[in-house]
């Protein structure tokens, strides 16, 4: 149904702070200046961050986007879209899928009597979006019962401007020990998972590739969406079951946002990358996933969490 996950992105306050973070305490690199950008008629910056400098290499890219205050009676859509995620400290602006046949996407939604919002084609910009939840009568104000509380934007495959290119066949690249390949997974917290998972199903006809099972390590119920592409990252969803940090963000924030997991190539070489460069992290075990790095940016000015775990097979 999906092509890939075109974003893994965090709300930030401030682009070139969240910059360097990526940069210095996570080690991504340096960004070209065309990664960067803002929207000034409403009111955010953003930097599409590559945790490696190929698309072919990674397509899913880290976003972090900056917003600014808005009058809510101009541009409702911004605040409104956060507000509905109350006081979460890992906010962001939704799930970005990319559909090659999003007609038929719109279809199917209409079909279903779902409540979505069409941004039509129009000269200069000739793709269509469709935000999951929210309509045109009242942009900003989500309810999650069409998509799960996954907050998904569907977007054109060819908005990305790749052409064929997009799916040329990439193994993992030769880089130094420690390096970033890919990014991995995107992580999100519902409150019942059968739930978003027969929403998702009925509505969009998508069905996880793993789950649902159980990781008792982290006490969650979880399942596992993939894209078309094999180099997109995955979208996983976790209800927690146990006690734990899963159930603890859930009771204190809410469902939404959790973690953005990042493949590298040796992650012991990875975790002395980290020292060198003065970042804290922990390490855990997960009882699908084995060893990963966990780094909170949220004290560094990004509010964010991200792991390094080895790629995917």
């Amino acid at each position: 149904m999906f092509d890939l996950l075109i974003n893994a992105e965090i709300i930030v306050d401030d682009v070139d702070i969240a910059e360097r973070v990526f940069v210095d305490a996570l080690g991504f690199p340096e960004p070209r200046h065309w990664w960067r950008g803002a929207v000034t008629s409403a009111g955010f910056t953003y930097l599409f961050a590559r945790v490696h400098p190929s698309l072919k290499v990674s397509p899913t890219r880290v976003e972090a986007m900056a917003v600014a205050p808005i009058d809510a009676g101009v541009e409702p859509f911004l605040p409104k879209l956060l507000a509905a995620q109350g006081r979460r400290p890992w906010k962001t602006h939704g799930n970005e899928l990319a559909a090659s046949n999003i007609d038929a996407v719109a279809a199917r939604l209409e079909r279903n009597g779902c409540r979505f919002y069409t941004m039509p084609r129009e000269e200069g910009y000739p793709f269509m979006r469709l935000w999951l939840g929210w309509t045109a009568d009242d942009v900003g104000a989500y309810r999650p019962d069409v998509d799960g509380g996954l907050m998904f934007e569907i977007c054109e495959t060819e908005s990305l401007l790749q052409g064929p290119a997009l799916w040329d066949s990439q193994p993992d690249p030769v880089v130094p020990p420690g390096s970033m390949i890919r990014v991995l997974r995107r992580s999100w917290i519902v409150e019942d998972l059968q739930d978003s998972l027969a929403l998702i199903d009925r509505n969009l006809g998508w069905r996880p590739r793993l789950g649902p099972d159980t990781d008792a390590v982290i006490g969650c119920r979880r399942a596992v969406f993939d894209f078309v592409h094999p180099r997109s990252a995955e979208l996983e969803l976790l209800e927690p079951v146990a006690a734990g940090e899963v159930r603890e963000s859930l009771d204190a924030w809410g469902p939404g946002s959790w973690r953005i997991r990042i493949g590298v190539n040796d992650l012991v070489a990875k975790a002395a990358d980290l020292r060198h460069r003065g970042t804290g992290f922990e390490s855990y075990e997960s009882a699908a996933d084995g060893t990963l790095l966990r780094v909170d940016t949220g004290a560094m000015g990004a509010p964010g969490l991200f792991e390094f775990a080895r790629p995917l097979a």
